[in-house]
């Protein structure tokens, strides 16, 4: 599977990782299948969400009011959980690795471990046992 999204997209990310940090951020992304490409999901939008763990600088804990209404759109479709690690890699962590949304297509993961060199890495997890993941590639426009 890739991802596609704009730039845009990535610059809403990343500003609200940096406004949350050094806490953690955390949002929903919205988009769609490629209606042409088999295996390609197009992200169109980000929604932060309000973190609302007790201990936001290492977890984050989507606040269920703000993201109820967007999980029952049928319009726009909800096809990626995202949240920062402020000071770790963008791999998943174990508590990652023991989430409830396996039943999102992508989950979505960026690393402000060095503020100056953001990195984003997209990923599909497998509700196995033992748990596990697979990055994704992803193609950002213009």
């Amino acid at each position: 599977m890739i991802v596609q999204f704009q730039k845009e997209l990535y610059n809403q990310l990343l500003g609200h990782s940096l406004q949350k940090f050094p806490e953690e951020a955390c949002g929903l992304i919205l988009g769609e299948p490629s209606p042409s490409i088999k295996d390609i999901l197009a992200a169109r939008t980000f929604v932060p969400i309000q973190n609302i763990s007790h201990n936001p600088r290492n977890h984050f804990e989507l606040n269920p009011i703000e993201m109820i209404p967007f999980l029952t759109d049928r319009h726009n479709p909800v096809i990626g959980l995202f949240h920062s690690h402020p000071s770790a890699p963008a791999i998943p962590s174990e508590i990652d690795l023991q989430t409830l949304w396996h039943t999102i297509p992508t989950y979505w993961i960026l690393s402000l471990q060095h503020t100056n060199k953001p990195e984003l890495h997209l990923y599909q997890i497998k509700n196995a046992t033992p748990t596990g993941y697979h990055k994704l590639r992803f193609v950002i426009g213009q």
